[in-house]
């Protein structure tokens, strides 16, 4: 119980007996008193300008449609963010560290309305070429296979080669993926 309850003295008040055994039950629920248990609820009610015989339904549903209309309202601004912040940015930065079709690559750049004008031209490059394997290259490669018979399954084949050498062959051969 509340310390300023304390003091007071005791009111008797009646009620039905199914109503006050609900009601016990209640205050033991949530572990206060029958006074704190009845104050917290009188407070609830006032502070949420609730009457006991309202329904909660329609309040429930406006304050989810207002949840639901701020939340679009965030997405529509990280939209207009992403629209008018991020894809420009990334244009120009794209327009810094690339080279730019027709131009020199030892040329610099005089303005960023030069690289927009290239990087919205929509030039399609050409992918380059990949690299003729090196028949040495393979002949090793060959070298190091090994047949593995295990006990139990299929046979396999097993390259013995470090991976420093692994390194070297993906840098040489520009594969760039594991």
């Amino acid at each position: 119980m509340d310390d300023s309850l304390k003091k007071e003295k005791f009111r008797n008040l009646s009620f039905k007996s199914s109503v006050a055994e609900k009601f016990i039950r209640y205050s033991k629920e949530i572990s206060r008193s029958r006074s704190m248990t009845l104050l917290l609820m009188l407070e609830f009610f006032e502070f949420n300008k609730i009457a006991p015989t309202e329904s909660l339904g329609p309040r429930m549903q406006t304050l989810e449609s207002v949840i639901k209309k701020r939340i679009n309202a965030l997405m529509a601004i990280i939209r207009d963010i992403e629209q008018n912040q991020t894809i420009p940015t990334k244009g120009m930065l794209e327009a810094l560290f690339e080279e730019l079709p027709g131009q020199n690559p030892k040329k610099n750049i005089s303005s960023f309305q030069e690289a927009f004008k290239n990087l919205n031209a929509k030039t399609t490059t050409v992918p380059l070429k990949p690299k003729e394997p090196d028949h040495k290259d393979i002949r090793k490669l060959l070298r190091h296979i090994k047949t593995v018979q295990p006990t139990f399954g299929k046979p396999f084949l097993k390259i013995t080669i470090s991976p420093q050498e692994i390194n070297h062959l993906k840098s040489k051969y520009h594969v760039y993926h594991d």
